[in-house]
Parts: structure tokens; sequence; C-alpha cells
């Protein structure tokens, strides 16, 4: 027998049966349903919580730190035994699967004060990797572009230029204030700066392209105990400025990017005042081989999806790191939902098991209806395996349509759930605050690997359903199935 043929004579026999037919699919359609809406609503809340946990900080960006504590033996690690932030860390970060780049920071042992024109302002300065932080970083710049390696090039964050103050003008404004105040005058409150830190922050301006310098102090005793202060100043070119960013992992505020080197350069210069202090002996005491590698202040790693992120957290514990990152919660997270997921399909997968053992019922009853139809066929020469695939492809039919079914009503209380939950702030659940023009959270999402599973499942139900009707539709004897009324 051909499949067409097949195909064929199980599509009469289901139209035949319309009414039958509906009515068994129906179970299928609703238990399909459940199902998908049970685990649609899981994955939406748990996508929510993720989504919550990321105003904490991005989840594919994490700080590195050395373990201190030991979890297996629960005992503090020796000294001696502690990770070093050093290359040597960078290297072995970077051998874990799923690190994307991996990020040394050092940072400048004083405050720096920035002058550009004149505006100045006091901010943090941070020495990255040109070419490891570019693709951390790189994305997130607003105006300009990136660090190329140059030498003095500097990028700004978004709070640099509205935090630098027009030193004349302040200077200016005060002496008025002053003049008004001997005079008996009121003072004048409309003379405060705009812009949007309000009355009392600078206006922002755009200080990306131009030159400015940075100006470091030190001061310390000379030989002599004679108190000495020196100030060194340094062109820089602004070449970039970073958008705004809340949840960033790194230097929060003002804070001014520049290669390695430039702040090694100048980490150097600050320390001299120590070395002039102890008469310039402490650089001679240290043998060659007692000088250990320079260590960062902390180093960053980038993962290269959300995915990985469970992997690169347990590769880093392995290797003696400890990771400071909301993405620690994600494996906690992950396992709460899936019991979640297996607690709610497995409720809605009854109402499945219902409509499996209607299939098996729906399939009997033919069997019952059909027999000298079954004998004929087996007169003019169908084989045992025929009659076995006619009706499991016949209960396959109605596991596939009613999984079909249930997929589109699961779709569209989904559908319906979203929108109340969209149009009701009271439906967010976790608390997170949605970014300006971001798209909220679904209260429940339908993947396409989900949608392909129910229909794929439904049908397989069927077929599983039609597995004892047709091995005895397929035992009938010809005669006695001929002879039957």
């Amino acid at each position: 027998m051909k499949l067409l043929d097949s195909l064929r004579i199980v599509w009469r026999n289901l139209w035949r049966m319309k009414l039958r037919t509906i009515l068994t699919s129906i179970g299928v359609m609703i238990g399909t349903a459940a199902i998908v809406a049970m685990i649609s609503l899981s994955l939406g809340l748990k996508e929510s919580a993720v989504k919550s946990l990321e105003n904490f900080g991005n989840l594919t960006e994490m700080e590195v730190a050395p373990m201190y504590w030991d979890e297996k033996t629960q005992k503090p690690i020796p000294p001696d035994k502690v990770k070093k932030l050093n290359e040597d860390a960078v290297l072995e970060l970077k051998q874990i699967p799923g690190v994307q780049a991996v990020m040394p920071t050092r940072q400048l042992h004083s405050d720096a004060k920035l002058k550009i024109g004149r505006r100045e302002g006091h901010l943090q300065v941070i020495g990255v990797d040109v070419k490891e932080s570019s693709v951390m970083k790189k994305s997130t710049v607003e105006k300009g572009e990136y660090l190329s390696g140059q030498p003095n090039e500097i990028v700004i964050s978004y709070e640099v230029p509205r935090e630098m103050r027009d030193v004349e003008k302040d200077k200016r404004e005060e002496r008025k204030r002053r003049a008004n105040e001997r005079a008996g005058r009121p003072a004048d409150m409309g003379g405060g700066f705009g812009g949007e830190g309000g009355p009392d922050m600078p206006a922002a301006f755009n200080a990306v392209g131009k030159t400015g310098t940075f100006v470091l102090s030190r001061d310390y005793e000379d030989s002599n105990g004679d108190r000495k202060f020196e100030k060194k100043e340094i062109r820089v070119r602004v070449v970039g400025q970073f958008q705004k960013e809340e949840n960033s992992r790194f230097g929060r505020g003002p804070v001014a990017y520049v290669p390695l080197a430039m702040v090694d350069e100048m980490n150097k210069w600050l320390e001299q005042q120590d070395q002039q202090n102890n008469g310039g002996d402490t650089p001679r005491k240290r043998s060659r081989n007692d000088k250990a590698k320079p260590e960062f202040e902390s180093i960053f790693v980038k993962v290269d999806s959300r995915e990985n992120v469970e992997k690169v957290v347990e590769g880093a514990q392995k290797f003696g790191y400890e990771i400071y990152s909301p993405a620690r919660e994600l494996k906690e997270i992950n396992k709460f939902f899936f019991v979640i997921q297996l607690i709610l399909g497995g409720i809605a997968a009854i109402s499945l098991l219902v409509a499996t053992i209607g299939i098996v019922n729906t399939m009997i009853m033919s069997i019952l209806e059909r027999t000298k139809e079954i004998g004929i066929m087996k007169v003019i020469g169908a084989t045992v395996y025929n009659i076995r695939w006619l009706f499991l492809i016949e209960s396959g039919f109605i596991g596939l349509i009613g999984g079909i079914t249930g997929l589109g009503l699961a779709y569209g209380a989904v559908e319906i759930l979203n929108y109340v939950a969209a149009s009701n702030p009271d439906f967010n659940l976790f608390g997170g605050r949605m970014p300006a023009g971001d798209t909220p959270t679904k209260l429940a999402v339908v993947p396409l690997w989900l949608a392909m599973f129910a229909i794929g499942f439904s049908f397989v139900i069927g077929l599983l359903a039609g597995i004892f009707p047709a091995f005895r539709a397929s035992r009938l004897s010809p005669l006695q199935a001929i002879r039957s009324e």
C-alpha cells in the first residue's frame, strides 16, 4: 500500500466521523494549550527576573578578584596560594571557553584634575588595555571614538563635562555675591549654573576633540625635612565620551580612561616622593630575582553570551578566582525556574494524559465499527504492517490536529496575558525599572522551540495512544472480520 493511499484512507475515516474526531482533538488541544501556557509563563517570569538582575549590572561583564576562601574545605586559602591579579591571571582567564575579552585596569594612585579651556574638574583616572577594553567599552561610546592606542589619548565618562566648572565664572559670581552682601542687597538667586545638573551644577559642554591638561600634584619632605610641593601637567586630547551608564561595573562618576602605559608613568612620578623620603635606597635593596610582576587593581571579563556566563564563572573559580557580578545569581535563578517549569508542566500534563486515554477509546471504537472493512482490506492483500500503519497515522493525526489548535489557543492566551500585564504596572513582579525606550518585559513568552516541541509532542502522544488499537486491529482474523455485522 502506497503512502498516498494510506493518507487518503486516513483522511476519509477522520472526515466520516467528524464530530468524534473534533471532540477527541479538543482533549489534546486543551492539554497542549495548558502545557504551552504554563511553560511560557515560567519562561516569561524567568526573563523578568533576569532583566531585574541586570539593573545591578551587565550580566556578561564581571569583575575578577582573588579567592581567599575555599568552599570545598571551608578553610581560608594560604596567602602564598592566593592568586595575583597580574599578566599570568589575564592569560589564565583568556583560556576559559566563552570569554570574549579580559580587561585589566590600573588606577591612578591620586586625585587628578582635568583642565579644558577655562573649565576644570577633579576626576578618577583608570588605565586600560586598549585592545581588550575596546571589546567591552567601544560600543558604549556616545561621542567621538574609542582609544586607538596613540599616546595621551583619553576617553571621558558622561559625567565629566557636566561636573567641570568654569573657574573664572565662579570667581565673578563669588565677587558679585560678596559685593551684594556688603551693600545689603539680596543675593541674585538666578546667577547660578544651568544645565542638566540643576542650578548648582555647570552646564554640560562638548569636550570631544578638545585638548586639555591633566594636573598632578605631590608633596613630600626632602632630606632637610622641608616640605616640598610639586605639580606636573600632562597634555591630553579627548577623543571620545561614553554614554550614560547607570549599571556599569566599571568606574562611576567623573572618570577618564587612558592607556595603561600612561597611568604607569603618572604613578611612577607620584611614587617618587616615597623614594625621596627613603633616600632612594628602596630600589637598590630589591634583588632582581625578587622583583614581582606588576599587579592590576582589578580585572574585568567580558562573556560572549549570557548562556555562557555560568560556565565562565565556574571556570574562573576552578582557577582560583572569585567573581563579583550579579551573574552569580543566574545559576540559582535557572535552578528555581527549572523546578517551576517541571511543576507547571506536570500539572498541565494531566489533562494531556486524559486526552491520550480519549484517543485510545476513540480508536478502539473505530476498530469495532470498521471490523468488516479491516477484514476486506486483509483479503485483498493488505499486510499486518499496513493495518498498523493506518491506525497509527490516524491516531497521530488526531494528536497533530489537537496540538496545532492547542498551540493557537495558547498563543491567544499568552497575548491576552501580556496585554493585561503591559497595561497594569502591578504585574511587574520583580520591581525592575525599564530603561527609557526599552521594550517592556513580557509576562509570558512562547519561543520557537516550545511551539515546535508542542506540535511534535502532541503528534507523538497520538502515535503512542494508537499503538494498542493498531496492534489489536492487525490481529483480527480476516474471515471473522468479514462475517461480522
